[in-house]
């Protein structure tokens, strides 16, 4: 069978799905010492840190993740992807797939990604208040209820003959994938001080500018393989949407067209209640570096992130199929010419007219709408349980997904080191255990040990790390005198460079 006959029919079932998972870097964001990191899940985190300034280097998780396509342990491990070990094919017939296995069972696959890299950011307290300001790019992916077979016949073809005249009748599996730049301004307030707590708000203003963008709605699909060169499909109801840095006319996968495809906005909102250890609120002195970091028994948080969307118009097509039939004989001579020839040969099939299934050039992606809750308590002197809950909100077929997550995660920290270990449940049925450790300015964590320990199946993996900077609450340098500023006493008082004065 050619590959471009593969293609073709990947994109009528929706088969050229990236299969991974997402993940939230809860060794970075979580802790008194996460500072802007901490607005990635709620803005309202920002004001409890231990630092008045945060700066943040730079931050990345890869994270990847499947319940479909795998490598055994017994063949490769995650360390062999990182050495001129290449992989050579020993699973499937097609040379694209034969690097992994798949496991033989009929489950519906539900598909997440989600990549961030974030560059250099800052926050800084003043008082009350906590303002921050960050650039990132992210990636995401989603894949909901995708049928068993349609993976399979991607990988062994429509020769599979145990796959053969069957009549399947799916619904409602959709698609929808994303890579975006955002710049967001973040904001903390302690707007109310009841007797021994604190009540905060925050939010992040997001500008989102889009690079990349597609989905695909599928509300129906009944088809038919009756031998590899004859397929029929009836019924299918579906819009298909997509804008790519690519020519779609080309033979070859060019890159080229404007760099941003599209634009949106989007905002995060939160709160969080924190109880303290001390009913005495310290103000500290006239500079910020001198307001002093106050304890707490426990914070109780809620947010809701990624609230809004991102509307193309730059490349962009989107095709309609309304309840469409055909019976496609000598479907194995077809051939791949370009991206735009795939579709009209898609349109004329179904409708007669090459350029019918064409309905506009503009569409919107909304952003992964999400209801986060976390928790943290303060066990005794560096120790620290929290616990995280992320649970998608869904609006639309069009939108981005994050998986349903659940975390416990106890930690020891430091001014200088720390050592996280959630466990963490994905989709209710994945437990997961991972480690973060921070030493100095530089935190690396995985939350799936048992894959870089190679005793886990190869099918994702997940690293991620940051680099960031501080300085810390209740002491600063003048530098006129070297002095520091008493908040008690409101003198100052000789000041010698100390390590509590900064750190990461």
């Amino acid at each position: 069978m050619k590959r471009q006959v593969l293609i073709i029919f990947s994109l009528l079932v929706l088969t050229t799905i990236r299969v991974v998972s997402a993940q939230e870097m809860i060794g970075v964001v979580f802790g008194n010492y996460s500072g802007i990191n901490s607005a990635i899940i709620n803005p309202a985190l920002m004001t409890g840190s231990k630092a008045y300034i945060n700066v943040n280097i730079v931050s990345s998780d890869v994270f990847v993740k499947n319940n479909w396509a795998y490598i055994p342990k017994e063949d490769k491990t995650l360390w062999d992807l990182f050495t001129l070990d290449t992989l050579v094919p020993e699973y499937g017939k097609w040379k694209y797939n034969g690097l992994y296995t798949y496991h033989r069972n009929t489950n519906p696959t539900n598909i997440y990604q989600s990549t961030r890299l974030l560059g250099p950011s800052f926050m800084i307290q003043t008082g009350s208040h906590a303002f921050g300001l960050s650039l990132s790019l992210r990636g995401m992916t989603s894949a909901t209820n995708i049928a068993y077979e349609m993976p399979i016949f991607m990988y062994e073809g429509m020769t599979y003959e145990k796959l053969q005249n069957i009549v399947f009748d799916d619904y409602n599996f959709n698609f929808s994938t994303m890579t975006w730049s955002e710049l967001a301004a973040s904001w903390a307030w302690d707007f109310m001080r009841p007797y021994k707590a604190k009540l905060t708000f925050g939010v992040n203003l997001k500008l989102n500018l889009a690079h990349d963008g597609a989905y695909a709605v599928n509300n129906r699909a009944k088809y038919i393989i009756y031998d590899p060169k004859t397929i029929q499909i009836y019924n299918y109801d579906a819009e298909i949407a997509y804008a790519a840095p690519i020519n779609y006319d080309s033979t070859d996968i060019l890159i080229e067209g404007p760099f941003i495809k599209g634009i949106g906005a989007g905002i995060d909102l939160g709160f969080v209640y924190t109880r303290m250890k001390s009913s005495i609120y310290r103000r500290g002195g006239s500079k910020i570096c001198s307001k002093p970091y106050e304890d707490y028994i426990y914070r109780i948080g809620v947010s809701i992130l990624d609230i809004g969307a991102v509307s193309f118009n730059k490349n962009a097509q989107k095709h309609n199929y309304n309840d469409v039939s055909v019976y496609w004989a000598q479907f194995d001579t077809l051939e791949y010419h370009s991206f735009n020839s795939i579709m009209q040969d898609l349109s004329k099939a179904f409708y007669g007219d090459p350029n019918k299934s064409k309905t506009a050039e503009k569409f919107s992606i909304p952003l992964p709408a999400t209801l986060s809750l976390q928790f943290d308590a303060h066990i005794k002197r560096n120790l620290y349980v929290s616990a995280l809950v992320i649970q998608p909100l869904a609006f639309s077929k069009r939108q981005l997904m994050r998986p349903v997550q659940y975390a416990i995660t106890p930690r020891f920290e430091n001014d200088y080191f720390a050592i996280s270990i959630p466990l963490s449940l994905s989709q209710y049925k994945y437990f997961r255990l991972g480690t973060a450790i921070r030493l100095g300015p530089l935190t690396v964590g995985s939350e799936r040990l048992g894959t870089l320990l190679g005793i886990s199946d190869l099918d994702g993996m997940d690293l991620y790390m940051s680099l960031k900077f501080s300085l810390k609450k209740g002491s600063c340098a003048d530098n006129k005198n070297g002095a520091c500023a008493n908040s008690k006493f409101g003198r100052k008082k000789k000041f010698k460079y100390s390590k509590q004065n900064y750190f990461f």
